[in-house]
């Protein structure tokens, strides 16, 4: 059995995201959206620049109202479709 080195340009990943899997109401608009936030933030970053700045804070704001208010209506609908019994409401 041989050994294989990887290259040393091999990009580095994550392999888990627990907690990213405990939200079922993010949807894959909303994780389109988050990298398009990270990749906003990563911009002010390295610009240091005031319009990438403001640019970031309003679509977090923005990101932030839209990912609230998915969450609440999943639960909503949740809660409104199993009212009939406890047990119901609380297996998944």
């Amino acid at each position: 059995m041989s050994c294989k080195k990887l290259p040393l340009k091999t990009p580095l990943t994550r392999l888990s995201r627990a907690r990213a899997k405990d939200k079922v109401w993010i949807t894959t608009a909303l994780r389109k959206s988050s990298k398009n936030k990270s990749k906003l933030y990563k911009k002010w970053l390295q610009t240091k620049d005031h319009g990438d700045e403001t640019k970031y804070k309003e679509y977090k704001r923005i990101f932030r109202k839209v990912t609230l208010e998915a969450e609440q209506v999943y639960y909503k609908e949740k809660f409104d479709t199993r009212t009939n019994s406890v047990k119901k409401l609380w297996r998944n």
